[in-house]
């Protein structure tokens, strides 16, 4: 347990495995947490507060939020305010005038929504310009923060992190291959990445398998997301019995899966560092991820895993080939990429960071200059 316990107020999208994952990871080291949010549902030792607004035009429903807000923190006064994710809760987070105020981005809320219309440019610049804290996950999403406004003494990485005793090489797999049919030497390609967002480009994916099977007559896909409606993909598909659509995978399960696959793909336009892949890299994967600067943190081409181009089919086909095609190439390419992740991205040393900073926070001050990267 840590030595002083704070009162910690979150706002972040409730029902979502990087909500749960952090704010359990404090409420078992002792700390009051609470989470306001508009998609409420229970988090073990974590005080959910439901803040939905009722319907209504949008600004008027982020008025009525923001007083929700406002009430919950007046009531609950924690030791500092932290919003996961800058548009919408990054907004009612510095609305709300609370302070310590922090903000964690994740995604697309830097990269794709402050450049949609110049509202939004604007709020997420008073966010993160007003922000006493930022991160991001990494150092590419903080530049792009940065060049938002973001204080570049007040900014670092800090990674959501895996857990090394869940995710790792092992047999797990075994398991999953049986529960499809599907036999131990059949190749499998596995695509995890949530069906909401067309920059995840799973059209991409499923376009080209249809090119990798005559290439591999036995290959599998797997596609699996924890968000939205697959029947579009599913349609492109076109019925393929070689397509398993497994829709949410708990993320308990998730080590399975990657254990079971021969590839493990992800090709987003956009995207900061994805956790799924820091996972498939600890499970000892090979991996064919896009050229995405915050994946090229992780992913370096033929080091631990293949690059292709975001919307390169005819390398991503390549790609997958030669992966099913040579072992030898998997396992190296898996073995350098467990190392690295192990390295850097331990969730619980990660989280143990972010608990400095806040400790730092309770007591009037910034974090050690030493400590932070820009």
């Amino acid at each position: 347990m840590s030595d002083e316990h704070l009162r910690l107020a979150f706002l972040s999208i409730g029902r979502h495995i990087h909500t749960e994952r952090w704010l359990t990871w404090f409420a078992r080291r002792g700390h009051d947490v609470h989470l306001m949010t508009v998609q409420p549902g229970p988090i073990p030792g974590v005080t959910v507060h439901d803040i939905t607004p009722p319907p209504g035009p949008k600004p008027l429903r982020y008025a009525v939020g923001l007083v929700t807000v406002k009430r919950i923190l007046a009531r609950v006064r924690p030791t500092l305010l932290h919003a996961h994710f800058l548009t919408g809760y990054g907004y009612w987070g510095v609305f709300s005038g609370y302070r310590p105020f922090l903000v964690t981005v994740w995604g697309d809320d830097v990269y794709v929504t402050p450049h949609q219309t110049l509202i939004k440019n604007r709020l997420a610049r008073k966010a993160l310009r007003e922000a006493d804290y930022v991160t991001g996950d990494s150092q590419d999403i903080v530049d792009a923060c940065r060049r938002l406004g973001a204080r570049a003494d007040r900014i670092e990485v800090v990674q959501w992190g895996v857990d090394f005793a869940r995710f790792h090489p092992g047999i797990a797999g075994k398991a999953v291959r049986e529960a499809l049919n599907v036999s131990p030497e059949t190749p499998i390609v596995l695509s995890t990445r949530s069906f909401t967002q067309p920059y995840y480009n799973i059209e991409l994916i499923v376009d080209t398998a249809f090119r990798v099977r005559e290439r591999f007559p036995d290959v599998h896909y797997v596609f699996a997301g924890n968000e939205g409606d697959d029947a579009a993909f599913r349609a492109r598909g076109k019925g393929a019995e070689w397509m398993h659509w497994v829709g949410r995978i708990p993320h308990a399960e998730l080590p399975a899966w990657i254990q079971a696959a021969t590839v493990f793909v992800t090709v987003p336009s956009v995207d900061a560092t994805a956790v799924s892949l820091l996972e498939a890299m600890a499970c000892r994967a090979a991996i064919v991820a896009s050229d995405l600067p915050s994946a090229g943190e992780w992913i370096r081409d033929g080091e631990t895993g293949l690059v292709v181009k975001d919307r390169d089919g005819d390398a991503l086909v390549s790609a997958i080939g030669r992966l099913v095609s040579d072992r030898v190439l998997r396992e190296r390419l898996g073995q350098n990429a467990e190392a690295d992740v192990r390295g850097r991205a331990d969730h619980d040393r990660n989280m143990r960071r972010m608990e400095d900073i806040y400790l730092a926070f309770a007591h009037g001050r910034l974090p050690a200059p030493h400590e932070v990267k820009v």
